[in-house]
């Protein structure tokens, strides 16, 4: 709440209260809280001033305070307190306001705080002094005397606080008085009265301070006297507590230490109250409480008043440094002390102090010395106590306990210090509220001496650090101003000045601290230094030796870290080095003894491994501190980095053993400690590698003993003697840890070496300075890697780190100026070749090292090697024997097979190469083919060479085949360097003196000593490049033969169209050409050392066998040459010789087709296909100069064209066993007495067609009719050629051989061949006829398959789908060359038909059409070519008569004949269990359609006057034999050749006897039993019946046979009807099928026409038809109508079967229609020659028999017999014909 609501409330409060009581009290009260309502005051301020200027606004609380009324009394006093407070109290009634308070103080406690809680704010918020002060203070001090505790600690609070006030009042007083007097007072003056004695008198005290000044002098020399038990002057207070005396005047000094030194006077009152007053009571055995006190003011003189109180500060630190000895003073006076020294070490500035006043001044007492030699003393009395020794012992840490403390202490039982057990939680000197000794720790006191310690050398460092920090900032400042300031007198611009960065490893040794303001302190510090690191050496050997937890082993290292740095900053080397030998040794564990004198371990090696020492925490943490040391002075060790190096090796060699235990220790789940071991352990490895990183901040002259330190180190540890010129070897400050260097370890200090080293190349690469530490450690490096006195795997490490730095220095060289790079460069490669090459002896792990090395060196710097090429292939090359360099300069080597089981070769010297070597060098190689443009022509030619040799040893098969493409390579980049070039005059002048004529070819230049890039230094390189891959064609490793092959054609076709003449004639006779004959002997050599399997009868691809591979090797240099010389032909026909190559070649070809494998054979096939590819004739050759017209060119492409075809036709001839049409016999094929091959695949006739594909093209327009019968004789030949050890199947698809064949006859251009399409035709004929070779000569039988039956036999092909394939093909041809003479006049299309004939007499017998593909069946092909071909050949044949013979023409129409007759036949074999109903009636409806065809070009043109009366008569017969509906089964008609006789008259008897010569001709498919036959003669009406019982078998095709029946009557018929019967009677019979080929006959109407407009040759023709078969027609209507008739009379009213009564309704029916040609039913014929048998016959019988019913009549008595049927329908067709007859003569209508 605000303070006049608050203070309104405590009025009407007090108010009440007193109200009836004290009436005074309550009007006063009333009348304040008036004042407070007045409403001109609104806030409190403002009521706080107005009751200020009041006189009685106290008056209610005083008069309250006099009642002794407690209720009223302690509102009274709460109002007092809030008024003071807000200043509203008048300032004149402090006094009186004291004398209430001090007259209320005994009212109780309550009243007492309250009391407490108004003077303060009355002392701080008005200006009270002197004797107001005094009064108040001594009212403090009264209560500060209760009994109540809170009310005694509340007043000395309240006094120490009032205290504290007091005096600073007395700063405020001084600045203010400072302000005023700054103008009127004198700076001597003020000097003057400085200089004066501070001895002063009270009256000049008094009249010299200001009042706040004076009160505090007062205050101050009071509690001295109180304090020392006299009486006070101001306070007028008897006597107060020593130590509450004590400690006010601590907080005085402690908190005004400034004011005691500005002020004279307050100066006096130390020495002369307070130093008295403590040499006395020091003196004198005092309790705890006030020696602690005594304790805590003397430190503050001694650290704030040490200048001016110089012999008393000197007192007290002797007092102190006698209190810590033992004898004659207890633990806690002892503990009190170091707890001072302490707090003096602590302070760096004191010491500093101490010793410049005292040690310094050498006639004082040596305060600082004695003091470290005390607390040395102190340290070492009770050494149990601490553990001393255990850091020594230990060894084990697998033992340890977890924590810290407990790993210490608990350790064989001894002592320790650590943070827990030895120390206080609150230091004896701070605790103020113990009145007796606090229980101390044993060991506490030896906490503060080692506290002591680490402050003092840490106080050092503070100290001192900042100042080298700031010098070396000043000195990289100063260097980089200067810097910039000659840059730009240079005129480069000085950029941006960064901030000066502190370096890592700073050299202090440069610096000048004599020009600094500190030099003084530098110089006390540097004395200071030099007086104590003896002792604290001892201190911190003793410390380190004893058992601290690791907070404390920790604050001691750094300490030790910190003296050290001192000591190296301020150059006492001797002092460093000794604390640095000290760290190193606590660096390390001591090993247990297991060793010898001799320093050689003993037992065996897992003894050795266990006698290992295991590094524990602290040593890795005198570690961490060696680091830390060793970076900070690492500028100024020099020769020391030996101990440190040394130091770093042996621990990382047990830091490593660490972590192995750990890791085999075994355990399944590791604990949360040994996790943290392992990662400290991981962490302290990589502050290892952090030094060595740091190194590239090291001056070079720094960085030189840095790295010779690590050389001698390496040497130290491998034996190996090493001086850098100061004495030889050093020795390990550690011989029993010599045991890290064992044989089996990898070096540490080279390891290292190679770390700064790389880090440091750029320095040591180039300069003078920098070569010496080059030369310094890549020597060493060398030596060690080619010495035997180090182990193998040290050696092996050297190695290794030369080629890092070989390669870091390398990658450098580039970016310095030229001579700079050559020295780095030379020198460089003259390092690596000593490392290769250095001695004999050396191993080949070295060897190899170096060339990996030289690998990576090309790898990172082939593009900017400028020096060293030479030195380079010398290296490559040592790393194959001479025999694969011999190799490569031999045109043909001569290898004996596989490399030398031993897998040695001979080196250049004689001595044995191991293998491996290549390997590694190999890859060097690759890396040169990429920067080829680096090489000048002398190196190209020793790059060329090398990778010759590398592709002819034979340790490594891939690189072999590499080689061969890096040649490739090269040769890419040798025409890409002559196209830039351009063809220079000397080389145009040569091209064209030398002429494609003919001569001696040039050799090829094998070396080139010039080093220039001319163009003809270029041509040579690229022509003994193409030389070079030449002679590893003929390797006897097929993998390298054959790349080099395809290498080989490859460069050539890509950069054959820059050769010219000159070239291209060196390229074919030097380089393509003799690889022919070189493979050949060199594979013709190694078959015969290898010789083949015995053959199996089966052609077996052999990937593995010798020959195998040779004939893959032959598959490319065919393919490869007929790509060279198809592709290059123009260019090649330039050459006067191009002849001679061309036959060479092809002749070659032709050889490797006929004596070689089939695999060779193919491709030798390919190749002369390759070859027959016209080329183009393009820009480049038309446009550049040639000497060859185009008429020149064409007759000399058409000279190589005729060679092919007669060498073509040569190679078939001799496949197929026979003698060429063409050209001669060729005798001699130099096959180096291999036999010629006897069976040829498939695959390989197939090749050999197909060139024709390419050949026929180009000779089409001068293919004679010679050449055409020589290519068709092969082609059928080797169709059919059969002893090839595999076919393919050729059922549903064409056989690739036949595809070929096939494809070659349709390129055929028959046209311009006269008489071409009868010879194709004439072979495709015979070509048909294949697919029936096993049908032909045996009557039946399936057909053929590729499956060999009963798994005997070979396959063989069935030529199925080519017989599909030529069929169409004739069908084609026929149509196209139709009306050619020489098809029919030669028979050819005579040979056509008999083959399809074949096909179609077989029907079902033939070969199935397909196997898995659906197809048509054979029969049904052939039969639907042979209508095909006789649509419109037959027309063709009678139109050329003049042009055919008469036997061509014959055989035409027997061939007809012959399959009519074989097709027609009325029981054709069916095979009803394996044909549906559906199919034979599908196949029957196809019949019907191929009779339709006869009937229209056969049967209707059969009258033809050339064609025989023979055969004629035949094709009738056959008619009438295929007419036959059904067969009689019985044995007579089987049996006898007997016909049924006529049934009236002998006119028939001249009748061809037609069931005799069916009977005969045609076996029935169904057997019948021997059933008896009988004949019953009936006698009635005078008519002979012939009956018979006998089964009737209905033929299969009985719309077939329905349908040659009405083709009988159309023969006879003059109008030849279409429709042979009326349509009621077809529905009637169900004969819906019958005649339905008719419907699609021509020249014929529906209702008959008569012939009248016909031709006189057509009349003829069909006069001559109808009259040979009018006796076969009326024959078959008299014995059909007899049998009639006599069946009727048995059968009675019973049906006739149906067959029957269709037969009979249509034959009457066809009777009844037909219109016969008039007079064929003449004796004559209807001629009227014969006048004899004229007159036999009377007019009558003539003119009916000469007319168009002429057959009625003729039929007249069987018609009349039939009569007597029951059939109606019989009936009315018998009564029509009869009807019809008697119309024709008019009997009736």
């Amino acid at each position: 709440m605000s303070f006049a609501v608050y203070l309104q409330t405590e009025l009407v409060a007090l108010s009440n209260e007193a109200r009836r009581k004290y009436p005074n009290i309550k009007e006063a009260a009333e009348a304040v809280i008036a004042l407070s309502r007045n409403p001109e005051q609104i806030q409190g301020s403002n009521l706080a001033t107005v009751l200020s200027r009041n006189q009685d606004v106290l008056k209610p609380f005083l008069l309250a305070c006099e009642t002794k009324n407690v209720k009223l009394v302690g509102i009274s006093v709460g109002c007092l307190r809030e008024l003071i407070s807000h200043r509203a109290m008048p300032e004149s009634k402090i006094q009186e306001v004291l004398k209430t308070l001090n007259d209320i103080m005994s009212q109780g406690a309550d009243i007492q705080l309250k009391i407490l809680q108004t003077i303060l704010p009355l002392l701080t918020n008005y200006d009270v002094h002197g004797d107001s002060l005094a009064e108040a203070l001594l009212l403090c001090f009264r209560l500060q005397d209760s009994r109540v505790v809170y009310v005694n600690n509340t007043a000395a609070a309240t006094l120490r606080q009032l205290v504290i006030y007091i005096f600073e009042k007395v700063g405020d007083e001084d600045l203010k008085r400072q302000a005023l007097e700054k103008n009127t007072t004198s700076q001597g003056q003020e000097k003057k009265d400085e200089e004066k004695d501070i001895q002063l008198s009270e009256q000049e005290i008094e009249g010299q301070l200001g009042p706040c000044a004076l009160d505090a002098y007062m205050l101050f020399r009071d509690l001295c006297l109180l304090t020392n038990a006299e009486h006070a002057r101001f306070l007028r207070l008897n006597n107060i507590s020593r130590t509450f005396g004590l400690e006010l005047i601590e907080s005085v000094l402690t908190n005004h230490f400034h004011l005691f030194k500005q002020h004279k006077e307050f100066a006096s009152l130390l020495r002369g109250s307070v130093c008295p007053l403590i040499i006395k009571n020091f003196s004198d055995k005092q309790d705890f409480p006030q020696t602690m006190r005594f304790m805590r003011v003397v430190y503050i003189l001694i650290k704030q008043f040490h200048e001016i109180l110089s012999i008393e500060c000197e007192i007290f630190l002797s007092m102190l440094i006698k209190l810590l000895e033992p004898e004659g003073n207890v633990l806690w006076q002892r503990v009190l002390a170091m707890e001072i020294f302490r707090g003096i070490c602590g302070d760096n500035a004191l010491m500093r102090r101490i010793y410049k006043a005292y040690d310094q001044q050498g006639t004082s007492t040596q305060i600082f010395g004695d003091m470290i030699s005390a607390i040395g003393r102190l340290s070492t009395e009770k050494p149990q106590l601490i553990g001393a020794g255990s850091f020594v012992h230990d060894i084990s840490e697998i033992t340890r306990p977890s924590s810290a403390n407990e790993r210490d202490n608990g350790e064989n039982g001894a002592g320790g210090l650590s943070i827990a057990t030895s120390t206080m939680r609150i230091q004896c000197v701070d605790q103020l509220d113990k009145a007796d000794p606090p229980q101390i720790p044993e060991t506490y006191l030896y906490y503060l001496s080692l506290v002591c310690i680490n402050s003092i050398a840490d106080g050092l460092a503070s100290y001192i650090f900042p100042i080298v920090s700031q010098a070396l900032l000043d000195q990289q400042r100063l260097a980089q101003e200067q810097q910039q300031k000659g840059a730009g007198e240079a005129g480069d611009s000085p950029g941006n000045s960064s901030r000066p960065v502190l370096s890592v490893f700073p050299d202090t040794n440069s610096l000048d601290f004599s020009k600094t303001n500190e030099s003084n302190d530098i110089v006390l510090v540097t004395t200071m230094a030099e007086s104590a690191w003896p002792g604290l050496l001892a201190a911190f050997s003793y410390f380190l030796g004893s058992n601290l937890d690791e907070e404390l082993f920790h604050n001691v290292m750094r300490a030790y870290q910190n003296f050290t740095s001192v000591c190296g900053v301020l150059q006492l080397n001797t002092p460093r080095d000794a604390f640095l030998t000290s760290l190193c040794k606590n660096c390390l564990p001591v090993p247990p003894a297991l060793e010898q004198r001799s320093g050689q371990p003993t037992g065996s090696n897992a003894i050795q491994e266990a006698a290992v020492p295991n590094i524990t925490e602290k040593n890795m943490y005198c570690l961490r501190i060696l680091l830390n040391v060793a970076q900070y002075l690492g500028g100024t060790l020099y020769d020391s980095w030996y101990l440190i190096l040394e130091t770093m090796q042996q621990a990382e060699h047990l830091l490593n053993t660490k972590l192995q235990r750990g890791s085999s220790s075994g355990k399944k789940i590791p604990s949360q400690g040994s996790s943290h071991q392992e990662a400290d352990v991981l962490a302290l490895l990589n502050s290892f590698k952090q030094l060595f990183d740091l190194s590239t901040h090291l001056e070079l002259s720094s960085f030189k003993s840095f790295t010779i330190a690590l050389c001698k180190l390496g040497a130290a540890g491998s034996g190996l003697p090493f001086s850098d010129g100061k004495g030889s070897t050093t020795t390990p400050f550690l011989r029993s840890l010599r045991h890290v260097n064992k044989s089996d370890d990898k070096s540490f200090a080279i390891e290292k070496l190679r770390h700064i080293l790389l880090l440091n190349v750029d320095r040591i690469a180039s300069g003078e300075k920098g070569t010496t530490v080059w030369d310094i450690a890549v020597g060493y490096l060398i030596d060690t890697s080619n010495h035997p006195l180090p182990s193998i795997r040290i050696r092996m490490q050297a190695c290794d780190v030369v080629s890092d730095i070989v390669l870091a220095a390398m990658a450098r060289a580039g970016q310095s100026s030229i001579a700079k790079q050559e020295e780095t460069e030379m020198r460089v490669m003259r390092n690596l070749r000593e490392l290769i090459q250095g001695h004999s002896n050396s191993l080949v792990e070295i060897q190899r090292m170096g060339l990996e090395t030289l690998k990576k060196l090309l790898q990172t710097s082939s593009q900017s090697l400028s020096f060293g090429w030479g030195i380079i292939f010398e290296m490559i090359q040592s790393a194959i024997g001479p025999q694969s360099l011999k190799a490569s300069a031999e045109p043909l080597p001569e290898h004996g097979g596989a490399a030398d089981e031993s897998g040695l070769h001979s080196s250049s010297t004689g001595s044995l190469k191991p293998t491996g070597l290549v390997r590694i060098a190999f890859p060097c190689l690759q890396l040169i083919t990429d920067v080829l443009s680096s090489l000048n022509a002398k190196n190209l030619q020793l790059c060329i060479d090398t990778l010759a040799a590398f592709g002819y040893q034979t340790e490594d098969l891939n690189i072999s085949l590499t080689s061969v493409g890096l040649l490739w390579n090269i040769s890419d980049s040798i025409q890409k360097s002559l196209r830039e070039l351009g063809p220079s005059a000397e080389d145009k002048e040569a091209s064209d003196m030398v002429s494609a004529g003919p001569g001696i070819v040039e050799d090829i230049v094998l070396e080139f000593p010039g080093p220039e890039l001319s163009s003809k230094n270029l041509n040579g390189l690229w022509m003994l490049l193409l030389f070079k891959i030449s002679t590893l064609c003929s390797d006897m490793r097929p993998e390298v033969r054959n790349g080099a092959i395809q290498t080989l054609f490859r460069t050539v076709q890509i950069n054959a169209m820059s050769l010219d003449m000159r070239s291209w004639r060196q390229c074919v006779w030097k380089i393509l050409l003799p690889l022919l004959d070189e493979i050949e002997v060199a594979s013709c050599r190694k078959v015969e050392e290898v010789p083949e399997p015995a053959p199996t009868g089966a052609f077996v691809m052999r990937n593995d066998s010798p020959s195998k591979q040779w004939d893959e090797t032959h598959v490319l240099l065919y393919n490869g040459l007929a790509d060279v010389f198809q592709k290059f032909l123009l260019k090649l026909i330039k050459l006067d010789d191009y002849l001679e190559a061309w036959v060479f070649l092809m002749e070659y070809l032709e050889t490797a087709s006929l004596f070689s494998s089939p695999d060779v054979a193919i491709a030798a096939l390919k190749g002369i296909q390759t070859m027959m590819n016209v080329p183009t004739v393009k820009d480049d050759y038309t446009t550049a100069k040639s000497d060859l017209t185009a008429d020149e060119r064409e007759t000399r492409l058409a000279q190589l064209w005729d060679t092919a075809w007669l060498i073509w036709e040569r190679i078939g001839c001799a496949m197929i066993g026979r003698e060429p049409s063409l050209g001669a016999r060729r005798e001699d094929y130099n096959a180096r007495g291999r036999p010629m091959t006897a069976r040829f695949t498939q695959e390989t006739l197939t090749e050999f067609i197909n060139i024709m594909h390419q050949l026929y093209p180009i000779l089409a327009n001068k293919f004679q009719l010679k050449d055409l019968h020589a290519f068709l004789d092969v082609a059928y030949l080797v169709l059919v050629f059969d002893a090839s050890p595999v076919y393919r199947p050729d059922i549903d698809y064409l056989s690739p051989l036949q595809v070929s064949i096939h494809d070659a006859y349709m390129l055929l251009n028959l046209s311009m061949i006269p008489g071409g399409p009868a010879a194709v035709l004439e072979q495709l004929a015979h070509q048909f006829l294949l697919a029936f070779q096993g049908e032909t000569g045996s009557g039946g039988g399936g057909g053929l398959s590729n499956t060999p039956q009963n798994g005997a036999g070979p396959v063989r092909p069935t030529y199925i789908a080519l017989c599909k394939a030529t069929v169409t093909r004739i069908t084609s041809l026929l149509d196209k060359f139709q009306r050619d003479k020489g098809i029919y006049a030669n028979g050819v299309y005579a040979k056509v038909l008999k083959s399809l004939g074949v096909a179609m007499r077989l029907r079902y017998n033939c070969p199935p059409s397909y196997k898995h593909l659906e197809d048509i069946p054979l029969w049904k092909t052939a039969t639907a070519a042979f209508m095909e071909s006789i649509r419109n050949c037959m027309s063709i044949v009678e139109s050329l008569e003049k042009d055919i013979p008469d036997a061509p023409f014959f055989e035409i129409w027997r061939e007809l004949v012959v399959i009519c007759n074989g097709t027609m036949a009325p029981a054709l074999p069916i095979p009803l269990s394996e044909m549906s109903l559906k199919h034979q009636a599908q196949d029957e409806s196809f019949d019907l359609v191929y009779l339709h065809s006869l009937k229209t070009k056969v049967f209707f043109r059969m009258g033809y006057h050339r064609v025989p009366k023979e055969t004629l008569s035949e094709l009738v017969l056959i008619l009438d034999h295929a007419a036959n509906l059904y067969i009689m089964s019985t044995p007579a008609m089987l049996e006898s050749s007997a016909v049924f006789p006529p049934a009236s008259s002998t006119t028939h008897s001249s009748t061809p006897n037609i069931h005799n010569q069916r009977h005969h001709q045609i076996k029935s498919p169904a057997t019948a039993t021997a059933d008896e036959s009988h004949l019953d003669i009936i006698q009635g009406l005078g008519i002979t019946l012939h009956s018979t019982t006998n089964t009737m078998v209905p033929v299969r095709r009985e719309r077939f046979a329905f349908a040659c029946l009405e083709i009988l009557f159309d023969l006879c018929s003059s109008s030849r009807h279409e429709v042979p019967a009326p349509g009621i009677l077809r529905e009637n019979s169900g004969l819906n099928g019958v005649g339905g080929i008719s419907n699609n006959s021509t020249g014929s109407s529906q209702n008959g026409s008569n012939n009248s407009g016909a031709s006189p040759v057509e009349k003829e023709l069909q006069i001559r038809t109808a009259k040979m078969a009018i006796p076969v027609l009326m024959q078959r209507c008299h014995v059909l109508l007899d049998a009639y008739s006599t069946d009727q009379a048995l059968l009675g009213k019973c049906p006739f079967p149906r067959l029957r009564h269709q037969e009979i309704s249509l034959v009457l029916q066809r009777l009844n229609e037909l219109q016969l040609v008039p007079g064929i039913l003449l004796p004559d014929g209807g001629s009227g020659n014969n006048e004899r048998q004229q007159q036999d016959i009377d007019d009558i019988k003539r003119t009916v028999l000469a007319g168009t019913t002429a057959h009625l009549f003729h039929l007249y008595e069987p018609l009349t017999d039939a009569m007597f049927c029951h059939d109606p329908e019989v009936l009315l067709l018998l009564k029509a014909c009869l009807k019809t007859a008697g119309r024709s003569i008019g009997i009736t209508k």
